[in-house]
């Protein structure tokens, strides 16, 4: 158990260091949030969502992805504060999803300035709490899903800024939804400090 811990650590070391900078671009910060302290000895992060890596899905092209958020989130808010016992993070969906929209057509189409992508985010997780000192056991989830369009004449820092402000409102969706449904869901096992 500790080499897995060790072990896991040593990967998302590197990966949480490029993390802040990204994040901080995205305007993505949970350290003005208090920390939510569990009786568990560690917390982990599980992703068993894979982004496609192809249209429609964008969220791989994203310098902060959603998925990135919600392990900040975890890193930020949750902390561990018990002796034994579990806390995981699981990313169900992070996606985020571009559709080509309808533009006028003819001669007023040279005029008009539509708008030309939408993109549709969703992220759904799940806090899973299992083996605590104090017995409990148990889950809370979250979805929250996010939409924006762009104009047909957007530059692409435009673009890069529209899609890092839906992952910045995805991510304060979030964050509000599980504080919530922790604190009313899992008071057993938050340690008051």
């Amino acid at each position: 158990m500790l080499r897995r811990s060790l072990l896991t650590l040593a990967l998302a070391t590197p990966f949480l260091s490029i993390l802040p900078a990204a994040a901080q671009s995205a305007g993505v910060d949970f350290t003005t949030r208090e920390p939510i302290v569990l009786d568990v000895a560690s917390i982990e992060v599980e992703s068993p969502y894979v982004p496609p890596m192809k249209p429609p899905n964008v969220d791989h092209l994203i310098p902060l992805t959603p998925s990135d958020s919600v392990r900040l989130w975890a890193t930020s808010r949750l902390k561990a504060g018990g002796p034994q016992g579990r806390a995981r993070v699981i990313i169900h969906d992070a996606s985020v999803k571009e559709e080509d929209l309808d533009r006028t057509k003819g001669i007023r189409g040279w005029f008009t300035k539509d708008q030309s992508q939408k993109y549709a985010g969703k992220v759904q997780v799940e806090v899973v709490v299992e083996g605590t000192s104090r017995g409990y056991n148990g889950s809370v989830s979250a979805t929250v899903a996010r939409a924006t369009t762009v104009a047909e004449d957007v530059t692409l820092a435009g673009r890069e800024k529209t899609m890092l402000g839906l992952v910045r409102d995805l991510a304060a969706d979030m964050d509000t939804e599980l504080d919530k449904s922790i604190r009313a869901n899992m008071f057993p096992v938050i340690i008051i400090q």
